[in-house]
């Protein structure tokens, strides 16, 4: 009599299933699930890798404070046995009434180290005395230097009075005189009370020149443009073609070239052979 052996039917079903598939699969999901696959690898790889730098960091870390804490350790300890040494040479002091190395002739010795230190304060003070001698005399002596500048700044003051009620300015005579003398500082502050005590025209006028010539030359420049400006606008007959120019030369120095410009252009054209015709158009090539 023959017997049929039984077959295991499932993995006949499973081999079937998994062909079915794999000829179900297309080439580019094929493609496909394989990046998946490296991408899923390539993950793993870089967690391990991360997972041991990370370790590495730890050990090297707790290492490090080891070490620092073993060093802390160490000094804690040499101290203990320095304090335990100083007490203990107080108790043998205590003791016998003697403290140890109080021998004055011991190299390195308590004694020693004292009377050095004793030595080194009375130098100390005996210098210091000596330095606080020298500063109340230096002090003494400013003293002394400060009182004579007072006096002399005193005498000055006095001087600069005395010179300025002589200089004062009273009339046209005094303008003429100070401005021969070049004392345009004088006549920039003072010319404007005399100006307006002036009745003649022609005195105006002269006033008026001579004020803006002292603004000008002690460095008022705005202040003298405008005063030249008042000379021009009197139509005096003399020392126009200055005027000109220097109307020319204040604006030139405020920075306005183009203002500077009209007014030397109008010199060259009312005053061409004039000195200040020529200088006006030597600035002007240059402007």
């Amino acid at each position: 009599m023959i017997r049929l052996r039984r077959i295991n039917p499932w993995p006949i079903l499973t081999c079937g299933v998994l062909a079915s598939l794999a000829a179900c699969v297309t080439p580019a999901e094929e493609q496909q699930l394989r990046d998946d696959i490296f991408g899923l690898q390539t993950r793993v790889l870089q967690m391990e890798n991360q997972l041991s730098a990370q370790g590495k960091e730890i050990n090297t870390a707790t290492s490090r404070q080891e070490a620092s804490v073993s060093t802390r350790l160490d000094k804690i300890s040499i101290e203990l046995q320095r304090m335990k040494g100083d007490i203990d040479a107080l108790r043998i002091g205590v003791t016998t009434g003697q403290l140890p190395g109080t021998d004055p002739d011991q190299e390195g010795s308590v004694a020693k180290t004292l009377t050095q230190l004793n030595e080194r304060m009375t130098l100390v003070e005996e210098n210091q005395n000596k330095i606080l001698g020298v500063i109340d005399k230096s002090v003494e002596s400013s003293k002394k230097s400060d009182k004579k500048d007072e006096k002399a700044k005193d005498k000055e003051k006095a001087a600069k009075a005395t010179e300025k009620k002589s200089a004062s300015l009273k009339n046209l005579d005094d303008l003429r005189t100070a401005f021969d003398k070049k004392k345009f500082k004088a006549i920039a502050e003072e010319g404007e009370k005399v100006l307006g005590s002036l009745k003649a025209k022609k005195d105006k006028q002269e006033a008026t020149y001579i004020i803006a010539e002292s603004l000008y030359k002690s460095g008022n420049i705005r202040e003298a443009a405008l005063k030249y400006n008042d000379y021009i606008e009197s139509k005096p007959k003399e020392n126009m073609s200055v005027a000109l120019l220097r109307m020319g030369d204040c604006f030139q120095q405020l920075g306005d070239a183009e203002t500077a410009k009209i007014y030397y252009q109008e010199l060259i054209q009312k005053y061409g052979s004039s000195a200040e015709a020529k200088q006006a158009k030597n600035k002007l090539a240059k402007l």
